[in-house]
């Protein structure tokens, strides 16, 4: 039989798998201190045996969503796999019970506590001493003793980013300040782009040091495609993939130790998982016009453009995971394509280890 490759593993089983309801939580609580350097992506991980770690990534879940992607038929624990899952709550209070959710699915599960930057009045303008402070503040309660978040995610920059050069300057000294100031552990971090973001004709000016912030500091660099149902299929898999990687396709073109580092082992997509009705700004697939089949092809379909791209075959985003309207049935269909293509990655992980011992 012909070798199956990723993507064509993925069609025959997303073709053979029913829709079915997902089993109750199996995993055992663990006690874990904040990411270890071990489970960290890094610029090492582009070449050689470091090149074998599954990363996915999600902003804003509940207990539904947990189950769904924590269950014994959703996404799998072990030092291959990271799936980091972020978060903005009301306020400004530990979320304890958050993180020990999230520590109970096992060590590859991690809680990024969101940084929501729009809390922060006048922050574009605020002296390094005011950032310095806010940051301070909302690292105590990042770094809860009771349930301490595993990382910080940066939610999110504005649109106009990419051409406004003193604004990249001040998310520059925020996300350095949010990583290590006032002592304590160093806090790695998420950073979210909105999408404006995202089209490399748009960047102005100067941006080394924002892009060697970011590198110093962040773990992952999100790039949010919140697209609709139609937008996204009506694109050949090829096409999508030329649309969802322009970025990190012009930073490796830079040649630039920070940005060809966050192209090739930091930068993820991140996919509309939004299933509901009235459309908002998720877009996503509305629910009223696309049944549960549609749903799991439009997973399927954002999932085989992702792995097509050389900055995609390891990291995939998808938000959000709990919202207003949001339908709870795309959770388990999201589950069932994402252990899908963890099995495909297992397969070929298993390929490789074969060949090397060739």
């Amino acid at each position: 039989m012909e070798h199956l490759t990723r993507r064509n593993f993925l069609k025959v089983t997303g073709a053979s798998v029913a829709l079915l309801s997902w089993p109750k939580l199996s995993h055992t609580a663990e006690t874990i201190d904040l990411v270890p350097d071990t489970q960290r992506p890094s610029s090492r991980s582009v070449t050689g045996q470091d090149n074998r770690q599954y990363i996915t990534c999600f902003y804003q879940f509940g207990k539904q969503a947990l189950a769904a992607l924590g269950g014994q038929n959703g996404l799998p624990n072990g030092p291959q796999y990271l799936h980091i899952f972020s978060h903005s709550h009301p306020g400004m209070q530990p979320h304890p019970d958050t993180a020990h959710e999230m520590r109970a699915l096992g060590n590859s599960f991690k809680y990024a506590l969101a940084f929501d930057v729009h809390k922060y009045k006048g922050w574009q303008t605020a002296t390094d001493d005011q950032l310095k402070t806010w940051a301070t503040q909302f690292r105590e309660q990042a770094l809860d003793a009771n349930g301490p978040a595993d990382y910080f995610a940066f939610n999110e920059m504005p649109t106009t980013g990419s051409i406004t050069p003193h604004l990249r300057a001040q998310t520059a000294q925020l996300v350095r300040h949010l990583h290590n100031a006032g002592g304590g552990p160093k806090l790695r971090g998420v950073f979210y782009f909105t999408e404006r973001n995202l089209n490399p004709n748009l960047w102005t000016g100067d941006a080394d040091d924002f892009w060697a912030a970011l590198d110093e500091t962040c773990d992952l660099v999100v790039g949010e495609h919140y697209h609709s149902y139609s937008f996204a299929m009506e694109k050949t898999a090829e096409q999508y993939a030329a649309h969802l990687f322009a970025l990190p396709q012009w930073l490796k073109a830079t040649g630039k130790p920070a940005q060809t580092a966050i192209a090739n082992s930091k930068y993820a997509v991140l996919h509309s998982s939004f299933y509901g009705t009235p459309i908002t700004g998720w877009a996503g697939v509305e629910s009223d016009k696309q049944d549960e089949a549609s749903l799991d092809k439009y997973f399927q379909h954002v999932v085989e453009a992702t792995r097509l791209s050389e900055f995609g075959q390891q990291r995939i985003a998808f938000g959000p995971l709990a919202t207003k309207n949001l339908d709870p049935r795309a959770l388990p269909v999201l589950a069932r394509v994402l252990h899908q293509d963890t099995q495909a990655f297992a397969a070929e992980q298993l390929k490789t280890g074969l060949q090397d011992k060739q």
